[in-house]
């Protein structure tokens, strides 16, 4: 009876007392958008707040939320990656058109150059012809005269030597 009484006296009394202890019930902080750093910690480049710690939130929603942050770090770095690379390509290709406007207008200036040495060199070709048929003209009347003077020469020395025949 007297374990029958202590039993029955203990059993309420026991139950009641785990229903009086508190049970703790994880709480949902609120989420906070940026944690204060302490002095001195700095931030990685390129993150614009500090990573959500596991005591703001559970393990996976951190997890989450780190890899949003990460993700969203990548996203702008690809954005001026991209924009870098455009800028990039515009600087070439205006490289690359004034590049071909130096070639062409070099190219121009060739033409143009070998225009004028093609005509130097039939007008040299030219002069050179004129100058040999002068200097052939002038060798045959250089000849000639040769020719003439001797003639006169002789006509002259005969008119003369005639005169002296005839009784000068």
């Amino acid at each position: 009876s007297s374990k029958c009484s202590s039993f029955s006296s203990s059993s309420p009394h026991h139950l009641f007392r785990q229903e009086e202890v508190p049970v703790q019930i994880p709480m949902m902080k609120p989420p906070l958008d940026k944690i204060q750093l302490t002095p001195g910690q700095a931030l990685p480049s390129g993150f614009p707040g500090p990573f959500i710690f596991a005591d703001s939130l559970s393990s996976v929603e951190t997890l989450l939320t780190n890899i949003q942050g990460l993700l969203k770090v990548a996203l702008d770095n690809a954005r001026v990656q991209e924009k870098q690379i455009l800028q990039e390509k515009k600087e070439l290709r205006m490289e690359l058109y004034r590049e071909r406007e130096i070639r062409e207008n070099l190219e121009r200036q060739l033409a143009v150059e070998l225009q004028s040495r093609t005509a130097m060199q039939k007008r040299l070709k030219k002069e050179k012809k004129a100058k040999r048929k002068l200097q052939e003209a002038l060798e045959f009347e250089s000849k000639r005269r040769e020719q003439v003077e001797q003639a006169l020469k002789q006509a002259t020395t005969s008119d003369t030597g005639l005169r002296m025949l005839k009784g000068g």
